[in-house]
């Protein structure tokens, strides 16, 4: 166990600099989930056609961090993000799932207003619910 990485984390709550709601582009969530498969974080699809397959590329993307991630007492690596989206297949009910993204990838996004952050997921959720992904 001595050799063993410790992977320590740290959650992020409201009053945190980066609980932000982030917007992404397809292109953007593409190459975000590459680096996090060559880096072998866990919160990512099993490949990028598995991507492409289940989320409609022109619908609005939003991330939302939970918890920093960090290999043994190195800095942040990821931030596990809860991260909505439309599926490209009917029903097109919203879906949330847990995603990782490299912090300054992260702070590079498109950042939605918090005054209408909000706004927008509760429209976006009552016109399309949720439904979990696997």
């Amino acid at each position: 166990m001595e050799d063993e990485e410790l992977i320590r984390f740290s959650k992020i709550d409201m009053d945190d600099v980066d609980y932000v709601v982030k917007m992404l582009t397809m292109d953007e969530l593409v190459a975000a989930h590459e680096l996090a498969k060559e880096r072998r974080w866990g919160a990512a699809w099993s490949s990028t056609d598995a991507l492409r397959a289940e989320v409609d590329p022109s619908s609005p993307k939003f991330l939302l961090p939970a918890m920093r991630n960090a290999a043994g007492d190195m800095e942040v690596e990821s931030l596990r993000c809860h991260l909505w989206f439309l599926p490209r297949q009917e029903p097109k009910l919203g879906r949330a799932t847990t995603f990782d993204i490299e912090p300054t990838r992260f702070r590079g996004l498109r950042e939605v207003p918090q005054d209408k952050a909000s706004a927008a997921l509760r429209l976006l959720i009552a016109w399309h619910p949720l439904s979990a992904t696997s």
